[in-house]
């Protein structure tokens, strides 16, 4: 394991801890971006697919690239971006920061739900487990409304995590072909351009009224958050042990947590507590296996012969 992808990872996963605080930022905190989800979302996926575009391409130089691969990630950037960082986004409005990343971190585990559908997985009864201590989080959650929790937002969000665990198994199956770098630039942007229809019939035009906090924040989110995040978080996947960097991400829900704590002030509540212990139970039982227990020289042979997998991330977090 190379210190540099280590270092890449836990950089990666420390911007994207940010994302929910600085979109609430720009709801409460003096700005008026965070009121219009919809061309947030456009333009930060817009923005950082640009800036992805440039790298993507030379990582595709040499591969055949066809309509059919063209239109294949299209409608993958329109489940996992457009619909889904939608959603998302929206369902911040709803909801504390620490709250709406603690519930998305649920996002591996319902990836492993869904795996089977379109991978070689199959469901099993630690699977269910995990997705059953998740739900069980959330429902702890809801219950509480004196937190400044609403269960719209919670509705909101747990749809977005569906959508994107089934989006992040297409990611999967798409990876090999083309690289984890040019399907996260082309999907980005895709997606983020198709999000403005909608951020044009639901929220009109609110561009010229943002502050000069508005467009630091939209700037930062883009930029830092997204392009960065995403760049520093491929590039440490691609050089740790696949359990290392799926463990990693139990730091987010903690950091964004912390993040949430100092900048926006927000208290961590006894229900956030419970229903995190819940949501953090089922990723533990989600991506902790169980050691191998067949015959000593059976698994020597399948360590021997089996090759190494390609290291792709369970999830790529926002």
């Amino acid at each position: 394991m190379k210190l540099s992808g280590l270092s890449a990872l836990l950089g990666g996963i420390i911007l994207f801890s940010t994302i929910e605080v600085a979109a609430k930022l720009m709801q409460s905190g003096g700005g008026t971006a965070g009121n219009y989800p919809f061309w947030m979302a456009s333009i930060r996926f817009i923005t950082a697919g640009l800036i992805l575009l440039i790298p993507a391409l030379f990582a595709l130089r040499g591969k055949p690239f066809t309509v059919r691969d063209a239109a294949a990630l299209a409608g993958l950037g329109l489940l996992g971006v457009t619909l889904m960082s939608s959603l998302y986004h929206l369902s911040i409005t709803f909801l504390p920061a620490n709250a709406a990343a603690l519930v998305f971190s649920c996002n591996p585990v319902f990836v492993m739900l869904f795996s089977p559908l379109v991978l070689p997985e199959k469901i099993t009864a630690r699977k269910l487990a995990a997705v059953a201590l998740c739900l069980a989080g959330i429902c702890v959650l809801a219950r509480d409304r004196a937190d400044g929790i609403s269960t719209v937002g919670l509705l909101l969000m747990l749809l977005a995590i569906v959508i994107f665990a089934i989006y992040t198994v297409f990611f999967k199956k798409m990876t090999p072909r083309y690289g984890a770098l040019p399907v996260t630039a082309f999907t980005g942007l895709i997606g983020g351009l198709c999000i403005l229809p909608l951020a044009l019939k639901f929220e009109g035009f609110p561009l010229p009224s943002y502050t000069r906090i508005d467009w630091s924040g939209i700037a930062y989110l883009a930029l830092i958050g997204t392009a960065l995040g995403y760049f520093l978080f491929i590039y440490g996947m691609g050089h740790v042990e696949a359990g290392t960097g799926s463990m990693a991400f139990f730091l987010k829900p903690f950091l964004a947590g912390l993040f949430a704590w100092m900048i926006l002030r927000e208290e961590l509540t006894v229900s956030l507590l419970i229903g995190g212990a819940f949501i953090l139970g089922g990723m533990l039982v989600a991506l902790i296996r169980m050691p191998y227990r067949g015959k000593p020289d059976e698994g020597a042979r399948g360590a021997a012969t089996k090759k190494s997998p390609i290291k792709i991330p369970l999830h790529r977090p926002l």
